[in-house]
């Protein structure tokens, strides 16, 4: 993929911890299918195995990833948008045209609103690709507009010890998606 100059402001190095790039990449994992009107059928499944995925973020080193997923992981993956509160978004729709999968949407984050446009393709089976265009307004934690290009290809069965969810980046070991979604949601609400 050839690499161009990105645009907008890159992320503070505070604001990149280990923590604040995992959940980025679970999200970016999940930019596929996270609305609040679409239903997990409206999106293609993922082959089951390995994904490695790489994510070039506006401003920033790409990040590469790899994700063990079977279906109940890729089904929970995209119906993580349909858990977000939908008094958040005013606008949150995808539509299809052949292999392509459009999105937008436009919702609150803390006392920001972030408009996001987006659109994915390929086979789901083999690989796709994905973009994901967002403004932020007021700024968030520095951040007016980001993009985010995806890479996803299938590279085979899981490796020998993992299970599905398993999330390798580099720098940060293994973690479980699965598990960290599970605890997140036995949080109890403040």
């Amino acid at each position: 993929m050839p690499r161009s100059k990105p645009s907008g402001t890159a992320v503070p190095p505070a604001a990149r911890t280990p923590r604040t790039v995992a959940a980025a990449v679970a999200i970016g994992l999940a930019l596929m299918a996270t609305t609040g009107t679409a239903s997990a059928q409206d999106m293609p499944s993922r082959k089951p195995g390995l994904w490695e995925i790489t994510m070039q973020i506006t401003n920033a080193p790409s990040q590469s990833v790899k994700h063990c997923i079977d279906e109940k992981t890729d089904r929970q993956m995209q119906s993580i948008g349909q858990s977000l509160d939908k008094n958040a978004c005013t606008k949150n729709s995808w539509r299809k045209d052949g292999n392509r999968y459009f999105g937008e949407s436009e919702c609150r984050i803390g006392t920001s609103v972030a408009t996001t446009r987006s659109v994915f393709a390929g086979d789901f089976d083999k690989a796709y690709r994905g973009e994901v265009d967002s403004r932020f307004e007021p700024p968030m934690a520095g951040v007016a507009q980001n993009k985010v290009m995806i890479t996803a290809r299938w590279a085979g069965a899981c490796p020998a010890g993992w299970k599905p969810g398993d999330m390798q980046m580099p720098g940060m070991g293994r973690m479980n998606v699965n598990e960290l979604m599970s605890a997140r949601s036995q949080k109890p609400a403040k």
